[in-house]
Parts: structure tokens; C-alpha cells; sequence
């Protein structure tokens, strides 16, 4: 499996930022495509990497190690 090294940083910072439209704005790229990024890294995992609410975004127990080895 190769990841691509964009979509993990992109990943670190929605980790980071708690959220993808200011990882997003921080990035400087649409959230709409960081979110497309996100997508594709969830289904290639085959699992959820955030549990979405209105407070924000929460990493899933799937999300913590591949955080670690993104950093």
C-alpha cells in the first residue's frame, strides 16, 4: 500500500487543526478537496479516521497510529 505524501500531510493537519476547513485555509487548498483526500485515505484503509460531529472532528482508534507515522 502507498500513500501519498500530500494526502498525509494534509491528514496531520485536519489531525492538527481539528477540523477541515481550517486545515484547509491553512494549507491554502479547497476544503473540498481536502476532504475528497481524506475520503480516499479511509477507503484505501478500509475504516473511518475521524468521528464527525458539530464540535468537530475526532480521531478513531485507527487514526492514532497512523497520525504517529505521518508525523
Amino acid at each position: 500500500m502507498r500513500f501519498d505524501l500530500l494526502s498525509l500531510k494534509l491528514f496531520v493537519a485536519v489531525c492538527e487543526h481539528r477540523s477541515i476547513s481550517r486545515a484547509a485555509e491553512a494549507e491554502n487548498i479547497a476544503a473540498s478537496a481536502l476532504s475528497k483526500r481524506i475520503s480516499h485515505l479511509e477507503e484505501m484503509l478500509k475504516t473511518p479516521l475521524f468521528v464527525r460531529s458539530n464540535k468537530g472532528l475526532e480521531l478513531t482508534p485507527a487514526a492514532h497510529p497512523l497520525l504517529h507515522h505521518s508525523r
